[in-house]
């Protein structure tokens, strides 16, 4: 990858990934994608939000990047589109936060989970682009964070991940 980086997110679209955000060092807005079929990765066009720690998923060869860490999280949602190489802005996410994982099942993005300014989260939104809006969904049983979700046969799964508690041990 022509960028190193870390807490980026990915999606496949027409067999070509694309690698999105991450964090340098800070975040970046930095889109590649890698054509299998060539080995080789391409510059995109950038993100319109510098942010690391997002989650992505593709709907009908759109690449849609929702939340992330810009500085503090963020409920920004934005789609690229591969065939003209350009970003739109669509609706924010009713929860802004970070670390989430998504999964796309039919046609609808599911962001799960993930770290807000109270800590971790149960929250599930599901995401219809057709009108380009939000719906809170009933929330996962446990609060995560850092978790990975894949979806199978038309449910989606999260996967791992950790509280977000912040643990102080103090020695007196």
């Amino acid at each position: 990858m022509p960028t190193a980086r870390y807490v980026l997110a990915a999606g496949v679209v027409n067999g070509v990934l694309y690698a999105v955000g991450g964090n340098t060092g800070s975040p970046t807005a930095v889109n590649e994608a890698y054509d299998p079929s060539t080995d080789t990765w391409a510059a995109q066009a950038s993100m319109p939000t510098v942010r690391n720690s997002l989650a992505a998923g593709v709907i009908n060869d759109i690449l849609y990047a929702v939340g992330g860490f810009t500085g503090s999280e963020t409920a920004v949602n934005e789609s690229y589109d591969p065939a003209t190489n350009t970003w739109a802005s669509r609706a924010s996410m009713p929860t802004a936060r970070n670390s989430l994982a998504a999964g796309v099942v039919g046609s609808s993005l599911y962001a799960v989970g993930g770290f807000s300014v109270v800590g971790g989260t149960a929250v599930n939104e599901r995401y219809d682009p057709r009108p380009d809006t939000w719906a809170s969904r009933a929330s996962m049983p446990t609060v995560r964070r850092r978790l990975a979700a894949g979806v199978v046969n038309g449910i989606l799964y999260a996967v791992g991940g950790d509280d977000g508690l912040v643990r102080l041990t103090l020695n007196e």
